[in-house]
């Protein structure tokens, strides 16, 4: 994709001589939120916020967990003090909503049986080999000694120089800090 009126390659090259450039600082990528690094005032704000949302919930539901109370004190599975929710009239309340769910549904199911028959029309296509180190390290140009231990690590941050060559890399695991794979 090119700019209009300018040719793709000329996009890749430096910008003109006296142009400013916003250069932005450079961020750990990705960005990895590890416990050891979370400050305190995160962990009580995500505690706050937790009691006050589940205080909400349960404030929503008040009614609910009265009739819930009235109803399993003694005399056990008889309403003493409340009266019990006139199933009728809620039930004529929700009813255009059941019936909203109801189309959802057959239309869920129309789609499913639809794509289901395609996908089993469908001729399956066989898992493609895996790639071996050598392979791999050939189309990047580099050791198999040294892209090895890369393959084995579950988060790897690949850097690269500017000839656009693999560099190093930084495996990352879930409870430490970054270090650097070895090369």
């Amino acid at each position: 994709m090119s700019a209009p009126g300018r040719p793709e390659h000329e996009l890749l090259q430096a910008p003109p001589e006296g142009t400013v450039v916003n250069v932005l600082p450079a961020i750990a990528w990705p960005p990895l939120i590890l416990g050891a690094r979370v400050s305190g005032w995160v962990r009580l704000r995500d505690a706050l916020l937790t009691l006050a949302a589940w205080g909400l919930l349960l404030w929503t539901m008040k009614h609910t967990m009265q009739l819930v109370a009235d109803y399993l004190r003694p005399p056990v599975f008889h309403f003493s003090s409340l009266s019990p929710p006139n199933w009728v009239e809620l039930w004529h309340r929700l009813d255009p909503f059941y019936h909203f769910i109801a189309a959802l549904l057959l239309w869920l199911l129309f789609w499913a049986l639809l794509r289901g028959r395609q996908l089993r029309l469908t001729e399956p296509v066989p898992q493609p080999a895996p790639l071996s180190v050598a392979a791999q390290a050939a189309d990047f140009g580099l050791d198999e000694a040294r892209i090895a231990p890369w393959r084995d690590a579950r988060i790897l941050v690949v850097h690269f120089d500017g000839a656009g060559q693999p560099s190093h890399g930084d495996v990352t695991l879930a409870d430490r800090r970054p270090r650097r794979a070895p090369d």
